[in-house]
């Protein structure tokens, strides 16, 4: 599955390996929002670091309005990203970053889990409850 996910804490990890679609983000959002375990103010963290989907200025973009939407429904306004260590990947995190400030969403970019699980909850990057 190209998109899985995981509970660590107060935080959803999402996954993300290989190829992707967004629809398999959105797939994975659903499955874990109808989980028992799902908490409104839930931390995002986006694990992206073994992705090979490409990324351009459109799908960041995508990403963006998409994320932005997911406060409605119940998650934290503040959320991480982890890129592998390509500069263009983390430029276009840092991107995100800035359009989704706009957007009263706070989102950091890391190159590694468990920084940004301490940056997002401590309780989560010692945690695996998922």
């Amino acid at each position: 599955m190209p998109v899985s996910w995981e509970f660590r804490g107060s935080a959803l990890v999402l996954t993300t390996e290989g190829k992707y679609q967004p629809e398999d983000l959105v797939r994975a959002v659903a499955e874990a929002r109808a989980d028992p375990r799902f908490r409104p103010g839930v931390f995002l963290l986006f694990d992206g670091s073994l992705s090979e989907a490409e990324l351009t200025t459109e799908s960041v973009k995508w990403r963006v309005a998409w994320v932005a939407s997911l406060h409605d429904v119940g998650f934290s306004s503040r959320c991480a990203v982890v890129v592998s260590g390509d500069v263009h990947r983390y430029g276009l995190g840092r991107m995100a970053s800035v359009l989704l400030e706009g957007e009263g969403v706070e989102l950091e970019v890391f190159t590694d889990l468990q920084s940004a699980l301490a940056w997002l909850d401590p309780s989560a990057a010692i945690s695996h409850d998922g």
